[in-house]
């Protein structure tokens, strides 16, 4: 079953298209009410990408995965999608900013 919402899945194929393109749109989607995603666009000649996920939860925890099978099975369809487009997602997705609402950042490898 895919938890990802369509949106966000079309919104990273925008992006992957974009790739090949060289003009990958920006993703900033909402994954459920309290998790949000975001996904840079490459600045010069890079080849990653940083991607984050935004979640509003009193507890932050080290790693996004460990909020939990339900979130774990969000990212994984994040990233399953990001990899259908020869993007490489980091094996964690760290805590980063913990004020406010918390930050799990990483870095994609692009094509």
């Amino acid at each position: 079953m895919n938890h990802v919402p369509d949106e966000a899945l079309e919104a990273i194929d925008a992006y992957g298209d974009g790739l090949l393109r060289t003009d990958p749109p920006p993703v900033r989607e909402r994954l459920r009410s309290d998790l949000r995603l975001r996904i840079d666009v490459p600045s010069g000649d890079e080849r990653t990408a940083r991607c984050q996920f935004e979640m509003e939860h009193p507890h932050p925890r080290a790693t996004l995965r460990k909020h939990g099978s339900f979130v774990a099975t969000i990212v994984d369809g994040v990233d399953d999608r990001l990899v259908t487009w020869g993007i490489r997602p980091p094996d964690a997705y760290e805590l980063v900013d913990a004020a406010g609402t918390p930050r799990y950042r990483g870095t994609l490898t692009l094509p």
